[in-house]
C-alpha cells in the first residue's frame, strides 16, 4: 500500500493529519529542520504524537534536513538521542555528515534521504542506497517517466513522491538566493523566498533579440514565482507504479489546510471519484496558481526539446494565495458591489479581489463578508452559484471596477476544532528489582540504584506486596518512564504476605525515583562526548580559489555536451578547461536529467583528454551524488565540488569512505571559517567574493516566467532582471534557467 504522507508544523495538524486519513506525518523538532519558522515539536510534542502513531498504527517521520557545521555536531546528537529514546519511522536528512553518526550511533533509526539532496537520477539514488539509506524523496522537478524509470531501476528502495503543495523556483539543496542576497541560508532552514519577490526584466544587450526576446505586454512580474503542485489526477498511477510513499508539503499551513489535503488525497487513493467538493475545499484553504507540475503539467516527458503546450508552471501574476473565483463583480456603487456568482458564497467568508498597484502591477484587497443580500434586497446568510448578490465592500479601499472577479480565499466553517492536547506520552519500559530489607527499600534498574528509607512492619492482614507493588510503580505519572518487569525480593524475616508497607511512603518512593530517571535521560541527552582533537589527516592537493573556475557567465561548471561539441569542431579539450598550477579542472553540473547521454558525453571527453595526453592532469569536480559510482568505478582523479556539501568532519570522513580517487574538497562554501583539527584532510574554503548561482531551475524562464512559446525556440537565452536592490543575470540553456549576480 502506498501511504499518504502529510505535514505536520504542529502538534495541531499532526493530530488533524491522524484523524483525516493520513497514514504518516513528517515533522521538525525545534532546531535543524528546513523549516525553521514552522511551530515545530518539543520533545514533549513528539512523546505525546508517538504514544497517539502506535496506538494508531500511523508512523512518524522527523526531519533533521539541514547542513550542520562542526560546532552543531554535538547538539544534532543531542537531538538523535531525543529521536532515538521516543522512536521515529525515520530520519530525513540532507547532510552526509549524519549518515555513518546515525548507522553507528543510532542504529534503530532509519535513514531517510532528504528532497534537500537533489537526487534525480538512477545513479544517484543507488549511491544514496549503498550509503545506507531505505528510503529516497526525490527532487520534485521529476516527470511521471523519470521516476518510472527510477523505480524499475532501484526496485530494492523505497521512494516518495511530492504530489501538492509549493514548489521552489530552484532545486532543493541549490538554492543560494537567500543566503547570498539576505545572509539567511535556505540550507540551514532559513529560506527568505527569494522566488516569491518581485522584478522587472530588460533584454540583454549583449546577445541578439532572438537570445533575448521579451513579449510587449511583459515588462515586470513575480518571474520566479512557481504554481502550486496539484498531483491528484496522477497519485492513483504513482499508487499503481509501486511508490512508497505520496508526500504533500506544507509544514508552514496551518491545520485546516493539512486536514482538507488528508481528506482529498485519501478519498483518491481510496478510489473514490467523487472529489469535486474536497478539491474545491482544498484550494479555498490555501493555493496560489495550480498546476501539475513536472510531474504531470510540465508538457514533456523527459529533458528533451519536444514543444511545451500545456499551462506554464509559473504563478507570476500574483504569488500569494488567491483561493477560488467566487463570482464576477457586475457593479460597483457607495461601498457595495453587485456580484454574479459562479460558486457558493456564505457570511464570516474571507474573500478578495485584485486592484492596479503603485509599487507592484497588483496588489490584494482582502476583506470578511459581513453583509450578504439577495436581488430583492433580503438579507440572507447563503448564496449559490447562478445568483446575483450584493455584498459589503472593504471601508477605506481602493474600489473594484466592474468586470473584476471576486475571490474567495477562506470558508466561514473550514477552521479545524481544537484538539485537546492532554495526551499521554509514549513511555519507555524500565526492568526494575526492588529489595525490601528492615530499614527500607532498594530500587535498582539498568538506570541506577536507589535506597529510600521507610518503616516496614508486619501487616495485621494478610497482603498482596508484589501485586501492590507492580501496581504502585507502574504508575509513573508525568515520567517518560514506567515499568517494564519487576522482580521483588524479600530481605526482611515477614513473609512476603506479611509486609506492611505505608502507601504514602512507597508513592513518595516512586516519585522520587521516576523523578532520578527522567534527570539522568535530561543529563544524558545534553551529555557530549569529547572528540578526537587529533587525526591523522590525509594530504590533499590545492585547490585553485573557487572563482577560477568559473565561466564568463558566470557559471561554476562546464557542460559537458558544450564541451563534447566543441571537440567534436576540432578544439582541444585542455584548452576548454580551467587551468591552475600544472592541474586542468572541469566542475560538473549538479543537474543531469538525462543520465546516460551525460555518461556518454564525459566518457567520449576522458577519452579525448586521455589521448590528447593530459588526463593525469585532470581533476573532475563531483557536484551530486549521483556522480560518484562513475568515479569509483573509473577511478578518475576528482574532488568534491561546492555542491557536494562537505559541511562537516563527519561528511568529510564519509566522502573519503566512497572509494573514490580524491584529490581534495572545498568547505561548504557558505561557511568561510574552519576549524579542521577534528577533519580527515584540509578541505579548501570557499572565498568570500565568490558568488554562486542564485538559482538552477529546471523552469524555463522563457516559457514558464515569459510565456514565449516553444517553437523555432534556440533553447537558450539571456536576460537582465532587477528586484529591489540586486540586479541579476537569467540565463536559459538547454531549457535550464541560471540566476546570477550581474
Amino acid at each position: 500500500m502506498t501511504e499518504l504522507a502529510l505535514p505536520a508544523g504542529s502538534l495541531q495538524s499532526a493530530l488533524a493529519a491522524f484523524k483525516e486519513g493520513a497514514d504518516a506525518v513528517y515533522l521538525g523538532m525545534k532546531s535543524f529542520s528546513a523549516r525553521k519558522m514552522a511551530a515545530n515539536f518539543s520533545f514533549e510534542d513528539l512523546a505525546k504524537l508517538r504514544q497517539v502513531s502506535l496506538s494508531q498504527n500511523k508512523k512518524i517521520y522527523v526531519t533533521v534536513n539541514t547542513l550542520v557545521d562542526d560546532s552543531q555536531l554535538g547538539e544534532v546528537v543531542s537531538t538523535l538521542k531525543q529521536l532515538a529514546f521516543i522512536g521515529c519511522d525515520g530520519i530525513i536528512v540532507q547532510d552526509l555528515g549524519l549518515v555513518e553518526i546515525i548507522r553507528t550511533q543510532f542504529p534503530t533509526l532509519a535513514l531517510h534521504a532528504s528532497t534537500q539532496l537533489a537526487v534525480h537520477t538512477i545513479e544517484g539514488v543507488r549511491e544514496l542506497v549503498r550509503l545506507g539509506f531505505e528510503r529516497v524523496v526525490l527532487a520534485r522537478e521529476l516527470t511521471f517517466e523519470e521516476i518510472k524509470a527510477i523505480r524499475q531501476a532501484c526496485p530494492d528502495v523505497q521512494l516518495k513522491v511530492f504530489i501538492h503543495g509549493a514548489l521552489c523556483y530552484s532545486f532543493s539543496g541549490l538554492c543560494m538566493a537567500s543566503e547570498q542576497l539576505c545572509g539567511r541560508s535556505a540550507n540551514c532552514g532559513a529560506c527568505a523566498q527569494i522566488c516569491r519577490n518581485y522584478f522587472s526584466v530588460s533584454p540583454d544587450p549583449e546577445v541578439g533579440s532572438a537570445l533575448s526576446p521579451i513579449p510587449k505586454t511583459i515588462r515586470d512580474g513575480w518571474f520566479f514565482s512557481m504554481s502550486d503542485l496539484k498531483a491528484g489526477l496522477v497519485a492513483a498511477q504513482l499508487q499503481e507504479l509501486g511508490i512508497e510513499s505520496l508526500k504533500v508539503e506544507g509544514r508552514m499551513k496551518s491545520p485546516a489546510y493539512t486536514s482538507l489535503a488528508g481528506r482529498y488525497y485519501r478519498a483518491i487513493l481510496d478510489g473514490n471519484s467523487d472529489t469535486k467538493e474536497l478539491d474545491e475545499a482544498l484550494s479555498i484553504v490555501f493555493s496560489r496558481r495550480q498546476t501539475a507540475g513536472w510531474l504531470a503539467g510540465y508538457g514533456r516527458t523527459g529533458q528533451d526539446f519536444s514543444i511545451r503546450r500545456d499551462p506554464t508552471l509559473g504563478s507570476t501574476s500574483f504569488p500569494s494565495h488567491r483561493g477560488l473565483k467566487a463570482g464576477t463583480i457586475l457593479l460597483v456603487k457607495e461601498g457595495r458591489a453587485m456580484v454574479r456568482l459562479e460558486r457558493r458564497l456564505s457570511l464570516r467568508d474571507g474573500l478578495m479581489y485584485f486592484m492596479q498597484g503603485k509599487r507592484e502591477p497588483v496588489e490584494a484587497v482582502k476583506f470578511g463578508l459581513s453583509q450578504l443580500l439577495d436581488q430583492r434586497g433580503k438579507s440572507i446568510t447563503e448564496a449559490y452559484a447562478g445568483q446575483t448578490v450584493e455584498i459589503n465592500l472593504p471601508d477605506a479601499s481602493v474600489l473594484p471596477s466592474a468586470g473584476e472577479h471576486l475571490m474567495v480565499i477562506s470558508r466561514h466553517d473550514q477552521n479545524t476544532a481544537l484538539f485537546s492536547e492532554s495526551l499521554p506520552l509514549v513511555k519507555k519500559p524500565v526492568d526494575m528489582s526492588i529489595v525490601i530489607g528492615h530499614e527500607g527499600l532498594t530500587l535498582s534498574s539498568s538506570q541506577g540504584t536507589q535506597f529510600f528509607p521507610l518503616p516496614v512492619s508486619r501487616a495485621k492482614k494478610r497482603q498482596e506486596t508484589e501485586a501492590n507493588l507492580t501496581q504502585i510503580f507502574s504508575q509513573s505519572d508525568t515520567s517518560y518512564f514506567t515499568l517494564g518487569t519487576l522482580t521483588v525480593d524479600n530481605q526482611t524475616s515477614y513473609g512476603m504476605d506479611e509486609l506492611f508497607l505505608p502507601l504514602s511512603a512507597l508513592k513518595a518512593a516512586r516519585r522520587a525515583w521516576y523523578e532520578s530517571l527522567d534527570r539522568n535521560l535530561a543529563q544524558f541527552f545534553t551529555s557530549t562526548t569529547e572528540c578526537k582533537t587529533h587525526v591523522d589527516k590525509q594530504e590533499m592537493e590545492s585547490l585553485p580559489p573557487r572563482s577560477l573556475l568559473q565561466t564568463r557567465d558566470p557559471l561554476p561548471f562546464l557542460d559537458l555536451k558544450q564541451l563534447r561539441r566543441k571537440s567534436e569542431q576540432g578544439e582541444a579539450i585542455a584548452s576548454l578547461l580551467f587551468p591552475f598550477e600544472d592541474r586542468l579542472f572541469l566542475p560538473l553540473s549538479p543537474v543531469m536529467f538525462n543520465e546516460q547521454q551525460f555518461f556518454e558525453d564525459l566518457d567520449y571527453l576522458v577519452a579525448a583528454i586521455q589521448e590528447e595526453g593530459v588526463l593525469e592532469h585532470v581533476r573532475f569536480g563531483l557536484n551530486n551524488i549521483g556522480q560518484a559510482s562513475y568515479f569509483r568505478k573509473n577511478q578518475l582523479a576528482c574532488f568534491f565540488d561546492i555542491y557536494f556539501y562537505l559541511a562537516n568532519n563527519e561528511a568529510a570522513k564519509l566522502a573519503l569512505s566512497m572509494g573514490l580517487n580524491v584529490k581534495g574538497g572545498y568547505l561548504w562554501m557558505e561557511r568561510h571559517e574552519l576549524d579542521d583539527s577534528t577533519w580527515p584532510f584540509t578541505p579548501a574554503v570557499v572565498e568570500e567574493t565568490f558568488k554562486p548561482p542564485l538559482f538552477i531551475s529546471r523552469s524555463c524562464f522563457r516559457h514558464d516566467s515569459l510565456m514565449l512559446s516553444c517553437e523555432h525556440c534556440p533553447h537558450r537565452g539571456s536576460w537582465y532582471v532587477k528586484g529591489d536592490k540586486e540586479r541579476c543575470k537569467v540565463l536559459v540553456e538547454d531549457c535550464i534557467t541560471y540566476l546570477v549576480r550581474a
